[in-house]
């Protein structure tokens, strides 16, 4: 097996500008690859996605076991995140959207674009 994929970089400044996130803060949330790489899904989107369909690119990208990185999302990044509300993060649902723009999509996951795990929230809706 390959070793994983090292998570896209982001531009901490360019973060905190964007978010009410504190620059301390900042720097421990991004410090985990993979918040890193789930932001980076998300703001490839601009529909709501499936946990699901989430788990599956980060795990496709971590390259590891679809069920330690479901289990990663749900109990802690997506928390974390939802608690900082820089995703909108509904478990009934199980959905979650980034909710407003956090980094660039600079490596974007071209394959996500379209896909039918992909949930509309509204039609012609713009971020």
């Amino acid at each position: 097996m390959s070793s994983p994929t090292r998570a896209p970089a982001v531009d901490v400044e360019r973060f905190v500008r964007l978010t009410d996130v504190s620059l301390d803060d900042a720097y421990a949330l991004l410090a985990n690859p993979r918040t890193r790489l789930t932001l980076h899904v998300l703001s490839t989107c601009d529909s709501r996605l499936s946990v699901a369909t989430l788990t599956d690119a980060v795990a496709r990208r971590d390259e590891l076991d679809v069920d330690a990185v479901r289990a990663s999302l749900v109990h802690t990044v997506l928390p974390k995140l939802d608690a900082y509300e820089l995703v909108e993060y509904d478990r009934d649902a199980d959905a979650v959207r980034l909710d407003g723009p956090v980094v660039a999509a600079a490596d974007p996951i071209a394959d996500l674009a379209g896909t039918p795990e992909s949930e509309p929230e509204s039609a012609g809706a713009n971020s």
